[in-house]
Formats: C-alpha cells, structure tokens, sequence
C-alpha cells in the first residue's frame, strides 16, 4: 500500500462533502456517462481491472458493499438486489473510495478497512458516520447523479415533465 501525500490526507481540513465535490470536479465527466464509463475513467485513473459481482455472502450483513484492493486489480462485490439503482449506488461508492484514493491514506481502522492480508485491503460499506465514508457516499451521490441527467432525453416525458 501507498501512502498518500498529498492535499487530501486525513488532515485534510475540508469537508467530506467538499472533498466529493473537489473529486467529482478533477474527473472532468463528459455530458453522457454510464456507470460502465465511470469504471473504464477509474480503471485508467488507477492503471488497473476493476472486476464486479454480486454476493450473496453479504446479503443479511450490515455491509452492502465491499472493495478488495490487490495489488494487481480492485474487485467490488455488492448485495444482490433487484434494484439497478441500488446496485448503481453501492457500486460508486466504492469506485468513490478509489477516485478519492482511499487505499492510499493509512491511519486507524475505523475509517472502513475492514483487514489486511497478502490479498490486499477491503473496504466494506455499511458505517457512513467517518470521514471517509462520507465522503465516499457524497460523490457516489455526485456520479449517480451525473449518470441520471445524462440519461434524460430533453425531448423526452423526463424533460419535459422531470
């Protein structure tokens, strides 16, 4: 693991929500995005394979997501839901802990590291009272959003009746 040395370190003095929106605004997004051009920006971002999956090992638990960061990929797993905008949601909020580079900043485990082995670092989603998952969660807001309005068609009943 990396330590992070710049600006956004856990002395960071701005607020999880200004850290999203800071994060949010570097990445650039073009107009159209989907959540599959969000992993490809993030994948290249990190020089990395983003892999996701469904586990049913996590229905029933307190976390709805998790991010296994190794040295060769990241693997994200998620509840089993029915709800695309649910899986949406929990998948960036762990793509949100990689833009933010949350592998990066060491300090106590309570801000989500959820251990550490030769596998890598896992981040599990389900605590949103820290720092980092709040900040993770209000860019996951900021990229489903910008997944949302992309998708509207201003000719459409959404534009015209949003």
């Amino acid at each position: 693991m990396r330590k992070r040395t710049d600006e956004s370190t856990p002395g960071d003095r701005r607020t999880p929500r200004e850290q999203a929106l800071a994060a949010f605004t570097a990445l650039a997004l073009p107009v159209r995005v989907s959540l599959p051009s969000i992993v490809t920006l993030v994948e290249q971002s990190r020089k990395t394979h983003i892999s996701i999956a469904s586990s049913s090992l996590l229905n029933g638990t307190e976390i709805c997501g998790l991010w296994l960061s190794r040295d060769t990929d990241d693997l994200i797993f998620h509840v089993e839901t029915d709800s695309e905008h649910h899986r949406q949601q929990i998948v960036c909020h762990e793509l949100a802990h990689m833009i933010l580079r949350h592998d990066e900043v060491t300090g106590p485990t309570s801000h989500g590291v959820l251990g550490a082995d030769s596998l890598g670092i896992a981040f599990g989603r389900s605590d949103f009272r820290d720092e980092f998952e709040l900040a993770a969660e209000a860019l996951a807001d900021l990229l489903t959003g910008a997944i949302r309005t992309s998708t509207k068609e201003p000719a459409g009943f959404e534009g015209v009746f949003g």
